[in-house]
């Protein structure tokens, strides 16, 4: 049970739910998967990877070496913020990136950002209170996806049931681990879902 677990949990890595989102909106999104030029979107995709999988990871490695964190799965809540801080400075490089193109849908820059404003209040949170990540992360992923889905106006039941039985079988994972209490998975899933939701929802970009 714990081997799955452990397994889940490096799977579904909060640092890499940015890619996934955009994987999910550019590739498997009935309307935006078709809007998109194929090329332009594996371009985007590669880019993404880097900036939001490879570079963080790097980093985060860089920092392991440097001794400035225990850990490489961070475990320790007052070793998360400079982390945290460095892969938002990727995120938001990439959400410059995408936000020079003319004709990129203010729906998805209201999703990848509110993504990234619910890193940052975890990353103010979490100093304090180990608020997980993990559950912030992917949860973050479906308030995006599903808020995306309903603006517009598209209907993708398979895809957003798959992602909330992720959601739930990450948190549990979590807790099989005894990474976090019930209520640290708890605040990281309802955070992480309802600002990018609600970005999405009002079309908040900057």
């Amino acid at each position: 049970m714990k081997q799955t677990a452990k397994v889940i949990s490096l799977v579904l890595n909060p640092f890499i739910m940015p890619f996934f989102g955009v994987l999910l909106v550019f590739k498997f999104h009935d309307y935006f998967s078709i809007v998109y030029h194929q090329d332009f979107v594996n371009t985007l995709l590669i880019v993404g990877a880097l900036l939001t999988i490879v570079f963080p990871l790097i980093s985060i490695f860089v920092l392991y070496k440097s001794k400035m964190i225990s850990d490489l799965y961070l475990s320790k809540k007052e070793e998360r913020i400079i982390p945290i801080i460095v892969t938002l400075s990727y995120y938001f490089a990439f959400y410059y990136i995408i936000r020079k193109p003319d004709g990129i849908s203010e729906t998805i820059l209201a999703g990848y950002l509110g993504g990234c404003v619910a890193l940052i209040i975890s990353a103010f949170i979490t100093p304090r209170w180990k608020i997980s990540l993990h559950a912030q992360g992917i949860s973050s992923l479906a308030g995006m996806f599903i808020g995306i889905t309903q603006a517009t106006f598209v209907n993708q039941p398979e895809e957003i049931i798959s992602i909330i039985i992720c959601v739930g079988f990450l948190g549990t994972s979590r807790l099989i681990l005894h990474k976090h209490t019930t209520a640290q998975v708890l605040a990281g899933t309802v955070l992480g879902f309802t600002v990018p939701y609600l970005f999405v929802l009002n079309g908040w970009t900057i």
